[in-house]
């Protein structure tokens, strides 16, 4: 018997608990048991496989990474594809069931104390409330089953609990209606001839799926995007015309380009000042944007004769890929644009209502369809916390303090003043849509975590490290790359190995980096946890605030040219911290 199960047996508590098995968790469970492994620790997951959006089970034909090989895998274990798999690369994206397999070999692979990290993994193990007792947290399952823990990390991300908007007649509805996050497990009954499938969503996972249904022949597919929301999303070539990078997500992931990206994570130097602050710098960085923006929708050729509505996928406003106006993912594959226009009718058009053989649109169109596919986001509040815990922690919440929204307001506007002054190009952010059909709902509050991992202390004075911390709760380009140093991150600072700055200084950066969001990603930045082009940026913060900024400088200025993924620097976390023990501090 496992020391683990001793001590659920004997009653007593876990050190650890981590709630969600994605890439965020199960980094969480391998960076704390390396620093401790003979510590007890269960990560639940409330799917029947490990891996989140990685998991076997939401695998489907024609799904690829968003990320290429190069910076898409961990540390300490290189992806290698196999020969099917390399055959079938497109600019180093890869068939994304190759990185779900990644992630099953890597939990059987890595041991501590004689037993693999899949041995403290608890599938099919929905959270569904989450509470603090004292010193200690109580987790119940949706079985009945208790946990009781010392520390918590909460990995569930912002893609586990799906958003499925209350469409007039969606209980009519006679056939398969789902959330596309279980396309995979729908993908074998639906992926056929004779289906009629109709799209919901304006996102990359909406054309995702639309691309699968137009390979696997699908006799019908409609893909309706709606006219009051955002727009479609915008797609970054995989290939660039720098010859350096092998593909379009590699040069972003690099700290040279971060310097163009108006991010608030990126530290001022004089080639900062100069391209935000000078007639020239303005110039060059408005002719890059303007290039990359014009490079991306000439390829995909919207403009084109095409009696599908193929341009009603041409994304909104002008920069729209700067100011990410709706979502943005990478053309990972060479047919992608012409497969779309040849085979799936895209509509532009709100939902009236829907029947049970279809839906209709606020034009008076009728589109029949036997199954309908919600890729529609997701809501980004954990189910097992009651609105008033979530705003305390500060997650979102439609419960709010209006004596703490008022302070929130005052941090916020002296702090846009300032990004503004830095950044001026961000006075003159587009203005967003209105908010479609939700006047009456109350709209939730921002995510407020210091550095979007840890929660604000309600008491100024107290020194106490946490026991509770937020993985994932931002959206980005790539999360393999963050995982890792977020992980470390959040262990360091719930173990007491890295300094938390004061209540009112945590309040600061918090204010800060929401009224950047607010200006720099004006359609979505409300919620507080946008940063799409940021992971370089965010990543090397989190180092420096774990006083490792030499990972940072000895890249040097090639370094700063190169795609940042981990590989290379393989135990570099781990070792500056050092193995076992609570003692030992990061300052």
């Amino acid at each position: 018997m496992t020391s683990t199960q001793q001590k659920l047996l004997d009653g007593e508590p876990l050190d650890l608990l981590v709630i969600g098995a994605g890439i965020y968790g199960i980094q969480a469970a391998r960076t704390y048991l390396t620093i401790n492994p003979s510590h007890s620790i269960i990560v639940l997951e409330a799917d029947e496989t490990p891996g989140g959006v990685w998991s076997k089970k939401r695998m489907y034909p024609h799904f690829y990474t968003q990320s290429p090989l190069e910076i898409w895998e961990y540390s300490d274990k290189p992806l290698v594809l196999n020969e099917e798999d390399a055959r079938v690369t497109y600019h180093e994206h890869f068939p994304a069931r190759a990185f779900a397999q990644y992630l099953e070999d890597y939990i059987d692979e890595h041991q501590f104390d004689g037993r693999a990290l899949r041995d403290r993994f608890v599938c099919s193990s929905r959270v569904e409330k989450l509470r603090q007792d004292g010193d200690l947290w109580r987790a119940t399952t949706y079985t009945g089953q208790s946990y009781t823990a010392r520390k918590v990390i909460d990995a569930t991300g912002l893609t586990s609990a799906p958003n499925v908007p209350k469409l007039p007649g969606s209980s009519s509805f006679s056939g398969l209606q789902f959330h596309s996050k279980d396309f995979g497990a729908h993908s074998s009954t639906i992926l056929t001839p004779s289906s009629r499938v109709a799209i919901i969503g304006g996102g990359k996972y909406a054309g995702d799926v639309a691309y699968a249904c137009a390979k696997a022949g699908v006799g019908n597919i409609h893909w309706i995007i709606r006219k009051s929301g955002n727009g479609p999303a915008s797609y970054i070539p995989a290939d660039v015309p720098i010859k350096k990078y092998g593909n379009g997500n590699a040069a972003f992931h690099t700290s040279f380009v971060s310097t163009i990206l108006a991010s608030i994570f990126t530290p001022e130097t004089w080639w900062t000042w100069f391209l935000y602050h000078t007639i020239l710098g303005r110039a060059m960085h408005k002719l890059i944007w303007t290039g990359l923006h014009h490079d991306a929708y000439s390829r995909a050729k919207y403009d084109r004769p095409n009696d599908n509505g193929f341009g009603n996928l041409k994304p909104d406003g002008h920069m729209g890929m700067f100011w990410q106006v709706a979502s943005s993912g990478v053309n990972q594959r060479a047919d992608f644009f012409d497969t779309l226009a040849e085979k799936v009718h895209v509509y532009r058009q709100d939902i009236e209502r829907v029947e049970p053989n279809g839906l209709v649109l606020q034009n008076g169109e009728q589109i029949e369809a036997d199954v309908i596919v919600y890729a529609t986001g997701w809501t980004r509040t954990p189910p097992y916390f009651d609105a008033e815990t979530a705003y305390n922690f500060g997650l979102p919440s439609t419960y709010s303090n209006e004596d703490t929204e008022a302070r929130w307001a005052v941090l916020e506007k002296e702090a846009d003043a300032k990004i503004v002054k830095r950044f001026p190009i961000l006075a003159t952010s587009p203005i967003p849509p209105p908010s479609p059909s939700t006047a009456n709902e109350p709209h939730p509050t921002p995510f407020r975590l210091y550095k979007s991992i840890i929660p604000i202390p309600s008491s100024p004075s107290n020194s106490t490290p946490p026991t509770i911390a937020f993985l994932s709760r931002t959206n980005l380009a790539n999360h393999t790359y963050v995982s890792e140093i977020a992980a470390l991150y959040a262990i360091s600072v719930l173990s007491g190995r890295a300094t938390l700055p004061s209540a009112a200084d945590m309040q600061q950066d918090v204010a800060a980096v929401n009224a950047w969001m607010r200006r720099r990603y004006p359609t979505r930045g409300s919620s507080g946890a946008e940063m799409f082009f940021d992971a370089v940026g965010y990543s090397d913060g989190l180092l420096r605030e774990l006083g490792m900024e030499y990972v940072i400088e000895e890249r040097g200025l090639m370094g700063s040219m190169s795609a940042k993924g981990v590989r290379g620097m393989l135990g570099v976390y781990l070792e500056r911290l050092g193995k076992g023990g609570e003692g030992k501090k990061v300052v």
